[in-house]
């Protein structure tokens, strides 16, 4: 197994590569000058302008930046804002909250999906049934800023139940209206899945066997049909996580967190190039770490599964 794990990891290596430079491509077709960003779209006089293009190499072709990215990224070194933190520093501050908001959006995801899923899938074409798929088409079908506005509007400006934002001085209380819209999407796709798979496996050959030995229903369902069901109900969990922390950056805007979302939206906003591809390489990197995570726990899910 630790060979699987050495290949998975050594692929990372073009990864990190591939997703650096088409960031970089796509940040320099992006209108506007970050140079008069960073000046507060105020003149600015052609010294300074040569000094700010020299202090964060603006006028050095792309593939030049890209490579002085790549050198420095290897020592963790992702250069500076253009107000003078170091991108590691902003990083490490704002990735906490983003963590807890992505984890705090998959617990309700994989808790409500799985629990609503699973029945929905013991009782297919009933009416529990037909109402859960529903419920989870419309919850599919209305984009996820939709939700985010309409639930600010209507839980923290006009019933007060929460804050309409967060702010700077975060708690985890703030951080439940959030986590609820950022897990609206993903839940609905949640239940279908555990719904179909749950309705596959119970007509599975092992299935009958168990009923045919005399095993009780509760049995049955437990160890024969759920653990087979959730393999890919895991999967898509356990990579949603880093597609949660990655994709938080419409909710985290909308609500004013102070994570990696809304600071990699405010960076490109100033056309901070290194900052935005420096975060979004360290999302990816999460992601693809968190797909190893799910291809290791297959074998615990699944006996069959053995990597070599």
């Amino acid at each position: 197994m630790w060979w699987y794990v050495g290949k998975r990891l050594l692929q990372t290596i073009p990864v990190f590569l591939g997703a650096t430079l088409i960031l970089f491509s796509l940040l320099k077709l992006r209108p506007g000058d970050p140079i008069l960003n960073l000046a507060g779209n105020k003149p600015v006089s052609q010294e300074v302008r040569d000094a700010l293009a020299a202090q964060y190499n603006l006028d050095d072709p792309l593939f030049v930046q890209w490579v002085l990215f790549v050198k420095n990224a290897i020592t963790f070194n992702f250069g500076e804002t253009f107000s003078g933190q170091p991108v590691f520093d902003l990083i490490k501050d704002t990735f906490p909250v983003t963590v807890v908001l992505a984890v705090m959006a998959l617990a309700i995801d994989a808790i409500l999906g799985i629990i609503l899923g699973t029945l929905a899938g013991l009782r297919r074409n009933g009416a529990f049934d037909t109402v859960v798929l529903v419920i989870s088409l419309i919850l599919i079908s209305v984009p996820i800023f939709v939700v985010g506005f309409v639930a600010q509007l209507t839980f923290g400006v006009k019933l007060q139940w929460v804050p309409a934002t967060v702010g700077g001085d975060w708690t985890l209380s703030e951080l439940v209206l959030p986590a609820i819209v950022l897990a609206v999407a993903n839940f609905a796709y949640t239940i279908r899945l555990t719904r179909t798979s749950v309705a596959e496996n119970l007509t599975a050959d092992h299935v009958r066997t168990a009923r045919a030995k005399g095993l009780s229903n509760r049995l049955v369902v437990r160890n024969h049909v759920l653990r087979n069901s959730l393999v890919p109900v895991v999967t898509y969990l356990g990579i949603n996580l880093g597609a949660l922390m990655a994709g938080a950056i419409i909710t985290e805007t909308i609500f004013n967190i102070p994570g990696v979302g809304n600071t990699a939206f405010l960076a490109i906003q100033r056309g901070e190039t290194s900052t935005v591809v420096a975060i979004v390489t360290f999302m990816v990197m999460v992601y693809v770490l968190m797909s190893l995570l799910v291809d290791l726990l297959y074998a615990v899910l699944d006996p069959r599964i053995r990597y070599v």
